[in-house]
């Protein structure tokens, strides 16, 4: 079965706010096709600033992926 589900993850802390956005990806595959998924970021923001183009070079880390897998799957 495939499934796409849009959303946004929230990190909140006390100083700051950071969004991001993302469309995640998944089809259990069958006989023929192995189970696949992907997740792609569409945006990211900092307190309402959109921060994409830094995060994608300075900060995007397999963790933070991890995380936005596990809320996709869970949605």
């Amino acid at each position: 079965m495939k499934r796409v589900v849009e959303d946004s993850y929230c990190i909140e802390q006390e100083t700051y706010t950071i969004e991001i956005y993302y469309r995640y990806y998944s089809d259990t595959g069958d006989w023929e096709q192995p189970p696949e998924e992907d997740i792609e970021i569409k945006k990211v923001e900092y307190n309402g600033i959109d921060i994409t183009d830094m995060y994608f070079d300075l900060m995007m880390t397999d963790s933070i992926e991890e995380e936005l897998i596990e809320q996709a799957r869970n949605n």
